[in-house]
């Protein structure tokens, strides 16, 4: 009886705070079978969203780059995020013509414009864990454990790939160590844009909206799939519903969330919260300041840099809020409990006394990662640097050499992939004045390393400097560098590769000090994580005998799908927010202030005021055109551009961020607090027909207004 009444005690606390109902979880396409989703909402048969028979709503969505997409016409259309066009649209750019500011659209097939857009569409998927884990077994070292599992997977994923020669061939990580399922991808690599709204309404809100709620910017995008130069026609694509949905109403997802860490250690948790989240936002942050300082007013120049901007806004705002969520919650603490009781359970029961001793080895592994992580986490931004990396690479590939049997012969049979590398830092070595800002910093930071080793190679030559001293000497070591002189260095690595690599130069010293240090933690860095690898399986099992054998997988990347409500929520204290936005919040947000961010042209003020739009568009209540729309769906990033489908399956908006407080997502979801943001259906339908034109495109997608 007392082991019954600590079981249920146990169990209670373990899983207190992680929500168990079926509205948690980016489920796998075999897990729809065994959720109620008649009793949720849907209205639709589940063979209807995935079915391995027939086309079904899954064939009509497709992986774009990092975001999702989904066919929305016969004739390969696919709506996405703005956001996940940017770059592309900045890349076709020019101050002549902005398609970035003034939006784009084709008005014919032929007048759209080509991006380097991947596009894979999943074919079919099989379980190949078995496969993957042969050769493993009970007690092997972690590292050759890791190293089978990769052998296995790339004999697999070859094999595969000679069977279907015409697809690409990936293999996931389902669950870590455990089980692995091979994808099958139909490819396309030639995508174009169809329609983009202009910056100002597709980004309105600009970084101080980005992660909040109320949303009212137009983050959609249309482009168009081809295969051998003509427009694809897609197995299935989704009906427009030009009626949006209403507060309540069942909602689902389908598309590829990127990497989630729910079923990580407590230890994870502390590692990203003190050092992973706050280094990078910092360093991110000293970036966008530096980048915007050097762009200035250059229209060119900040076309140029738009797209790392937003990269790099975007995820420094996300780690803020990830490390408020998990300040402002007690999920870090909560796990910490749960890792405790966890280990009082296996202690208290003698057939699971072999997974006692592996809560000890994944403190010990943590405490050792948590001295690396600062220095190590540093480096690695240091080799993003084109003048660092390209001393550095000089300096790898010249130690090779010289200690290869023959080092002429090892130039020889290496120069490809010599020239490849260096190809790289040739690429970043552009706009000096910024680059060798982040250099100097970088430098300095580093020389305020509480590991030896690293002190010793960037505090010793400045030793007794102050901040300023000590940057200075790094800037002169970026201006003093041979590096410096890409097109001589380009001639001399093609023609007399050797030589090159003979260049003395204090970054080439520097660089093979910090290969050397560099070298050893990765090394050691490698070792840790195979370790705590080998240990999370583990603690999985564990905790699914606990639970029954529940148990939900993290995403990563691979096609999921998520159900939940239309749904506002209270975040803070005495703060009530509803699910939709309109258009009435926008001329508030841009004639309210003189925030730049919610800076809208007269023009298309006026144009919003004037318009009598369809009736169809307006919010049923207030007679408004809906904007944005918030539902408790489990997404993250890679979702993306998701399209948010309504109970029959139709398309209602298109999934583009979270709120703030829904960035902890990544670690743990909850129905208080975890929100997703979208655009209506109906503000893309307004933005396209009454700002755009584009009824060609209505047309295609099948919507009359």
């Amino acid at each position: 009886m007392k082991k019954v009444i600590f079981l249920m005690l146990v169990t209670g606390l373990l899983f207190s705070f992680k929500n168990t109902s079926d509205e948690e979880g980016m489920f796998t396409m075999s897990d729809l079978s065994k959720l109620d989703l008649a009793k949720a909402g849907l209205e639709i048969p589940v063979d209807a969203i995935y079915n391995e028979n027939k086309p079904a709503l899954v064939n009509a969505l497709v992986r774009l780059g990092g975001c999702t997409g989904s066919f929305i016409s016969e004739t390969g259309l696919i709506i996405t995020n703005h956001h996940c066009v940017f770059s592309q649209v900045a890349a076709a750019s020019s101050s002549e013509n902005n398609y970035l500011e003034n939006g784009f659209y084709a008005e014919n097939e032929g007048n759209e414009i080509k991006t380097s857009l991947p596009c894979k569409i999943t074919q079919s998927y099989t379980d190949v864990s078995a496969r993957v884990l042969e050769g493993t077994v009970a007690g092997m070292d972690a590292l050759e454990r890791k190293e089978t599992i990769k052998k296995n997977i790339a004999e697999i994923e070859d094999q595969e790939q000679n069977k279907n020669p015409k697809l690409l061939v990936e293999i996931s990580e389902m669950l870590v160590g455990k089980k692995y399922t091979l994808f099958r991808y139909k490819t396309l690599d030639d995508v174009r844009l169809v329609y983009v709204p202009p910056k100002n309404i597709g980004k309105f809100g600009g970084e101080t909206d980005n992660w909040e709620w109320p949303r009212h910017n137009a983050d959609f995008s249309v482009v168009r799939a081809y295969e051998n130069g003509i427009p694809y026609t897609p197995e299935a694509h989704l009906e427009v519903n030009p009626s949006g949905t209403k507060e309540g109403d069942f909602a689902f997802i389908l598309g590829y969330p990127g990497r989630t860490y729910r079923n990580q250690t407590a230890q994870f948790l502390d590692y990203q919260n003190n050092y992973v989240l706050p280094i990078i936002a910092d360093w991110f942050d000293y970036q966008i300041d530096a980048t915007n300082t050097f762009t200035g007013d250059d229209v060119d120049l900040q076309l140029a840099y738009s797209g790392r901007l937003a990269s790099l806004n975007n995820t420094a705002k996300n780690f803020k809020g990830k490390m408020q969520g998990l300040q402002r919650t007690d999920v870090i603490a909560q796990t910490y409990k749960d890792q405790e009781y966890l280990e009082q359970y296996a202690l208290r029961n003698p057939s699971l006394a072999s997974y006692v001793p592996l809560f000890e080895e994944n403190k010990k592994l943590y405490d050792r990662k948590f001295e690396l992580s600062t220095d190590y986490i540093y480096l690695n931004q240091l080799y993003r640097n084109g003048i660092f990396s390209g001393g550095a690479y000089i300096a790898l590939y010249a130690d090779r050499a010289a200690q290869s049997k023959d080092s002429k012969a090892y130039i020889s049979e290496n120069k490809a992939a010599i020239i490849k590398t260096m190809g790289a830092y040739r690429s970043v070595v552009n706009k000096e004045s910024l680059e060798k800002n982040l250099f100097a910093e970088l430098y300095y930071r580093l020389s305020q390393s509480n590991l030896q080793e690293v002190r010793e190679v960037f505090l010793l030559p400045v030793m007794g400097q102050d901040k300023a001293g000590i940057k200075a000497y790094a800037n002169e070591l970026w201006e003093d560098s041979k590096m410096q002189n890409v097109a001589k260095n380009d001639s001399l690595l093609h023609q007399k590769t050797a030589k090159f690599l003979k260049t003395k130069d204090k970054l080439v010293k520097l660089g093979s000090d910090v290969n050397a240090i560099f070298s050893s933690m990765q090394t050691e860095m490698t070792q840790i994580n195979a370790e705590i690898d080998a240990i999370i399986p583990r603690f999985n099992d564990l905790e699914m005998e606990l639970n029954e054998g529940k148990f939900i997988p993290d995403a990563n990347g691979t096609l999921r799908f998520t159900y939940g409500y239309i749904k506002g929520y209270e975040p803070e204290d005495a703060v009530i927010l509803e699910p939709f936005t309109t258009i009435q919040g926008i001329i508030e947000k841009a004639e309210g202030t003189d925030n730049p961010d919610y800076y809208l042209q007269q023009e298309y003020i006026d144009k919003m005021k004037e318009i009598e739009p369809a009736d169809v568009l307006k919010h049923p209540e207030n007679g408004e055109v809906v904007a944005g729309l918030l539902y408790n769906m489990d997404t993250t990033g890679g979702n993306s551009g998701s399209p948010i489908m309504d109970s029959k399956g139709r398309i209602v908006g298109v999934n583009f961020d979270r709120a703030y407080t829904a960035t902890i997502n990544d670690y743990a979801w909850n129905e208080s607090y975890s929100r997703s943001i979208g655009v209506d259906i109906r503000y893309v339908l307004y933005v396209m027909k009454y700002f755009g034109g584009a009824n060609k495109v209505l047309g295609e997608m099948g919507v009359e207004l």
